[in-house]
C-alpha cells in the first residue's frame, strides 16, 4: 500500500498549489478543517490563508445569508473550508446556500448548493473566474455570485437563464436561487464594511 504524503504548506506571499496524481482517499486524509483545499479530477488544489478584505467581506455575506436563511427557513449556509461534492470533484466555495435536507457525509455535503459565491482575490482570481467557474456550471450550481472588490462588480449567473453573465456594479443584488434575498453591491466596496444589522433591516424593508 503506498503511504499517504505529507502537507506542509508556509509563503508569506498568496498561493494556489496544485497537486497532481492524489486519490480521493489521500485527498481526505490531507485535508482539514483547518486546510482550504479541492480535489478537481485527480487533482489537489490547496489556497493559501486569505487575507483580512477577503475574510471581511465572506463573513459579511455569510452572516447575512445566514440570517436570512434562518428566518425564511431557506436551506442551509456554510463557508470558509467547508466542501460540497459533484462527482468525483470537491468543492470549498467561500459561502454556499444547500438545500435545506442535503445529506452530510464524511464532512461533506452531498448535494449541489442553491447559491455558491466566490469573493475574488490575488491569488485565486484567474482560478474563480475561469476554470472553477466553468466546474461550477458543469456541477449545476443554482446561482453563481463573483465578488470583485477590486473591479468593484458582482458576476451573477444562474442556471436557469443559461448562465448568462450579469454585472451589477451599484444597486440591489437579487438571488433568484434565494427568493427574496438581496444585497447592495456597493456595500461591498465600502471600508469598513456596512453594519450588518443595518444592511438587515434594509433587506428585509426592501422585501
Amino acid at each position: 500500500m503506498q503511504a499517504l504524503r505529507s502537507l506542509e504548506v508556509r509563503s508569506d506571499h498568496p498561493y494556489l498549489l496544485r497537486l497532481y496524481g492524489v486519490g480521493e482517499a489521500e485527498f481526505e486524509a490531507l485535508a482539514d478543517e483547518d486546510l482550504k483545499a479541492e480535489y478537481l479530477d485527480g487533482v489537489m488544489i490547496v489556497h493559501s490563508p486569505a487575507g483580512f478584505s477577503h475574510e471581511d467581506r465572506q463573513a459579511f455575506l455569510l452572516s447575512l445569508l445566514r440570517l436570512y436563511a434562518e428566518v425564511h427557513g431557506i436551506g442551509r449556509v456554510v463557508g470558509g473550508n467547508a466542501l460540497f461534492r459533484a462527482g468525483r470533484r470537491q468543492f470549498a466555495p467561500d459561502v454556499m446556500v444547500l438545500p435545506q435536507h442535503v445529506p452530510i457525509v464524511r464532512q461533506r455535503a452531498e448535494g449541489i448548493p442553491l447559491l455558491v459565491v466566490e469573493v475574488l482575490s490575488e491569488s485565486t482570481r484567474d482560478y474563480d473566474l475561469g476554470e472553477k467557474r466553468r466546474l461550477y456550471r458543469e456541477a449545476g450550481v443554482g446561482e453563481l455570485w463573483l465578488v470583485d472588490v477590486e473591479g468593484q462588480v458582482v458576476v451573477v449567473e444562474r442556471r436557469g437563464r443559461g448562465y448568462e453573465p450579469e454585472e451589477i456594479h451599484e444597486g440591489w443584488v437579487v438571488s433568484e436561487a434565494v427568493p427574496g434575498f438581496r444585497i447592495r453591491a456597493e456595500w461591498l466596496w465600502q471600508e469598513p464594511l456596512p453594519s450588518i444589522l443595518e444592511c438587515w433591516q434594509a433587506i428585509s424593508s426592501a422585501g
